[in-house]
């Protein structure tokens, strides 16, 4: 796994809120609280299979499980034929300690997949979670579950945020997640650590499988989304879990585990082969466990790109010229609304390439309003899809458009797919569009350069995101006149797609961001910014003002204040519990956890 954080340095004074792991964790008084609250409060089985740790660090791993504020669980210490008489006796202490831990010892090394499905079979919780032998969960980790457990009824899946501890034990790098998106799955095992699973599911899909030591919880976690409804796996936006980061740990480098890139690949390659889809699987090369799918289309339905120009002969040549180079999909047109141009030049080269059939060319000709020139050119085609992109976009990907249409073919909720838009000196102009940024929305990782994965490998990962850029755009067109288009009276010019993203998603449609399609933006060229765009954001504000403070596919805990994922914001436990505002005096005072 890569966890690379490549922008942590990227502008350490725009940090508005330093990181510290406790500040935000349950104290055992909420917790007592929280739980005294919750109905169902099940046995938790947690699963560590033991071979060749330190002393310490299992000593401390099985300590972050006794000091738990949750207190019906059992630990299930599987050692996994290590021979050390030293762990033995330490495991045999705890278990006559407490006889909550379970101490279970194997004949012959059965590898870490094995030694977990020996753990679950022993299991006897509702739910099952595993935790590595040097690794710890936070105090609080289970109160969150179950406070999860009783919100969610019907989840079956349950994943926390996660940092990384030291040797001395400093917490660092927290890795802050986005709620689940089965996309990002494919590329990245992002979920990881804490997981855990009703017992129920993972007995259905058989456990881990041998085979895939080094990336086993990647190919679960494949397979368990393949059973498990989207909306019953949930995310707990909290470091629940602290790995260790030591020398010889994955948790330090991928040269821990020399074979879990190729094995991720496998992982990845067989689900595409259960989910009947068609893609090559590659490792992004700065960090090789990113895994990048080329996918092919099952068939090819006729795609209509849509291109408005005012004058700018420059960039609208290039931009059809690029198109042409790269395209190889069967069945497109290009469509371009000349929207009043006067420039001789621009208007003979349209009247050329209509003449040739290269192009179809639409005249608008009334004020600027990006939106309703929009709606009223995909309203004119008959095609399956609408690829709306601006006249300033340069393509700069082979097979962009087979890889656009392909990913609306892996769910019929897609509506929307766009692709990492760069600045012509290489950075990145747009890699999905998150919600709350600066107040209103943002493009993610923004500025920084495309030959660095981005924050937990995000830049380079096929996701789910809240919102795509309609300078490059692939739209499902059912879904687009589903909602009525654009909103060409309220944002006739900025923050058009951000809305339109937004009505799509209030309508259950989702917005996918695919790295593998690349071009080139020359933004801003065109149309100046005035006074009038202030309007529209708060306009947005007005509109969206909810929604805009809580981006699935972004974390609470991470900064608003910039597009690259960098520094940190106050995320009290009472904005996500409010009730906790409300605790008692007795709570306040502290008693014994439940």
């Amino acid at each position: 796994m890569c966890w690379y954080r490549a922008i942590e340095t990227f502008d350490i004074k725009r940090r508005t809120f330093q990181y510290k792991a406790s500040r935000n964790q349950l104290s055992r008084s909420q917790s007592d609280y929280i739980l005294a609250k919750c109905a169902n409060r099940p046995l938790f089985s947690i699963i560590v299979p033991v071979y060749k740790v330190k002393r310490k660090w299992l000593e401390k791993c099985i300590c972050s499980v006794i000091c738990q504020h949750y207190r019906n669980w059992e630990l299930i210490l599987v050692d996994d034929a290590s021979r050390r008489e030293d762990l033995k006796k330490l495991m045999n202490t705890w278990a006559l300690r407490d006889s909550r831990v379970h101490t279970y010892y194997l004949e012959t090394n059965c590898g870490i997949a094995g030694a977990t499905n020996f753990g679950i079979r022993q299991a006897k919780g509702e739910f099952i979670g595993a935790l590595d032998h040097d690794d710890e969960l936070t105090p609080d980790a289970l109160t969150w579950i179950i406070w999860a457990i009783n919100k969610y009824p019907q989840a079956h899946w349950f994943y926390s945020d996660e940092d990384k501890i030291s040797g001395d034990g400093r917490s660092h790098s927290p890795n802050f997640k986005p709620d689940f998106s089965p996309e990002f799955l494919l590329s990245n095992m992002y979920t990881c650590h804490f997981s855990v699973y009703s017992r129920d599911v993972l007995k259905k899909i058989g456990g881990l499988r041998k085979g895939f030591d080094g990336s086993q919880d990647h190919d679960l976690a494949l397979r368990l989304s393949e059973v498990v409804p989207r909306d019953k796996i949930v995310h707990i936006p909290r470091v629940l879990y602290h790995w260790r980061a030591i020398p010889g740990s994955a948790a330090m480098g991928i040269a821990a585990k020399p074979n879990a890139p190729s094995v991720g690949r496998k992982a990845v390659a067989e689900a595409l082969k259960r989910r009947k889809l068609k893609g090559k699987v590659t490792s992004y090369e700065i960090c090789p466990t990113i895994y990048q799918i080329e996918f092919e289309p099952s068939e090819f339905p006729k795609v209509s790109i849509i291109i408005p120009t005012k004058n700018a002969l420059s960039l609208i040549r290039k931009c059809i010229t690029s198109v042409r180079k790269y395209t190889n999909y069967p069945n497109f047109e290009i469509v371009v609304i000349n929207s009043d141009s006067d420039e001789p030049e621009l208007l003979e080269y349209l009247t050329e390439e209509q003449s040739e059939n290269r192009i179809e060319v639409m005249h608008y000709n009334k004020p600027f309003n990006h939106s309703e020139m929009n709606n009223i050119a995909a309203a004119s085609v008959d095609s399956e899809f609408v690829l709306f992109m601006n006249n300033d976009i340069e393509v700069v990907s082979e097979k962009w458009l087979e890889q656009l249409v392909a990913v609306t073919q892996l769910d019929e909720s897609i509506a929307v797919v766009g692709g990492l838009l760069l600045y012509p000196n290489g950075m990145v102009q747009h890699g999905g569009i998150i919600l709350g940024l600066y107040g209103t929305a943002g493009h993610a990782h923004k500025y920084i350069y495309s030959s660095v994965p981005g924050y937990l490998g995000r830049l380079h990962a096929l996701q789910e995101m809240s919102g795509i850029t309609a300078a490059l755009a692939l739209v499902r067109r059912s879904s687009f006149e589903h909602i009525g288009g654009f909103d060409s009276s309220r944002y006739p010019t900025l923050y058009n797609d951000v809305d339109l993203c937004i009505r799509l998603r209030k309508e259950g449609y989702r917005c996918i961001y695919n790295p593998m399609v690349r071009a080139i933006h020359y933004e801003t060229k065109t149309r100046p910014v005035v006074a009038e765009d202030f309007l529209f954001k708060k306009r947005l504000v007005d509109d969206y003002s909810e929604i805009l403070k809580n981006d699935p596919f972004y974390n609470p805990n991470l900064s608003l204040n910039n597009e690259q994922f960098c520094g940190f914001r106050p995320f009290p436990v009472e904005d996500q519990i409010p009730e906790l505002a409300n605790m008692s005096e007795d709570y306040r005072d502290g008693t014994d956890s439940v």
